[in-house]
């Protein structure tokens, strides 16, 4: 059954529900501003049939005044069991005009600089089982500086890559993301124990779903990292994809 689209002029109500559940400051934002955040929110919802008779669902989403947020949620066998990832950012309109001034919230500081647009939350994990509080397991992801380490990440530094991020490109359809750094077009990456592509982009993990909890990996079979129509080669030099 293949993935189903659905436009969305407000956020599901268990999805908001659980959102508004959050610590605020876990987006950096104020009580006021996370709550008309995940209001006025509209956007769409990709319907992901993986776990029978439950379906993930990736969301993206935008809010007023430069607000933007996407969540993906997981399912497992155990049908008390969901998995949510989140990532944001806020609008620093919106945080200047906020009545509150929380001493915890260093993004109204960050946003007084006139060239700062908005903030961003990173990436940030959950885990509900019903009946219990919702666990916050962002810190337990393996961060791709870990990965890397701090000498390799000096080095393409100086090499004038980027920083790790996130390539969610396949949370529409498969249950993993990747933290990758791609290289300065001009001057791709010596080849090392990270490189790829032609030293274009450097692999720092993949972030996986296992079920009911998430862990990093070094590698993952194609099938959890099909190429994209357009790239019907992708995996041709990619050592940490498994093929059959």
């Amino acid at each position: 059954m293949p993935e189903t689209h659905i436009d969305l002029k407000e956020l599901p109500e268990d999805i908001a529900n659980f959102a508004l559940s959050l610590p605020p400051t876990d987006f950096l934002a104020t009580p006021d501003v996370w709550q008309y955040t995940v209001q006025q929110a509209i956007g769409g919802m990709i319907v992901i049939p993986r776990v029978t008779g439950r379906h993930d669902r990736r969301i993206s989403m935008v809010a007023p005044v430069g607000s933007s947020m996407w969540i993906r949620t997981f399912e497992s066998d155990n049908p008390a069991i969901t998995g949510y990832l989140i990532q944001t950012q806020i609008g620093c309109e919106l945080l200047k005009r906020s009545p509150i001034r929380s001493l915890e919230n260093n993004a109204q500081s960050t946003c007084t600089d006139f060239r700062q647009k908005w903030v961003g939350s990173g990436l940030r994990a959950y885990i509900k089982v019903a009946g219990q509080p919702i666990e916050d397991v962002t810190t337990q992801l393996t961060p791709p500086q870990q990965v890397l380490g701090e000498k390799t990440l000096k080095r393409y530094e100086q090499l004038s890559a980027g920083g790790p991020f996130l390539d969610d490109s396949r949370l529409d359809t498969v249950p993993v993301a990747r933290w990758i750094v791609e290289s300065d077009p001009d001057n791709p990456l010596p080849e090392d124990a990270h490189t790829f592509d032609g030293g274009y982009l450097a692999h720092a993990g993949f972030l996986l779903w296992n079920g009911d909890h998430f862990e990093t990996r070094a590698t993952v079979p194609a099938a959890l990292w099909p190429c994209p129509s357009e790239l019907p080669s992708c995996l041709e030099d990619d050592r940490f994809v498994t093929k059959p």
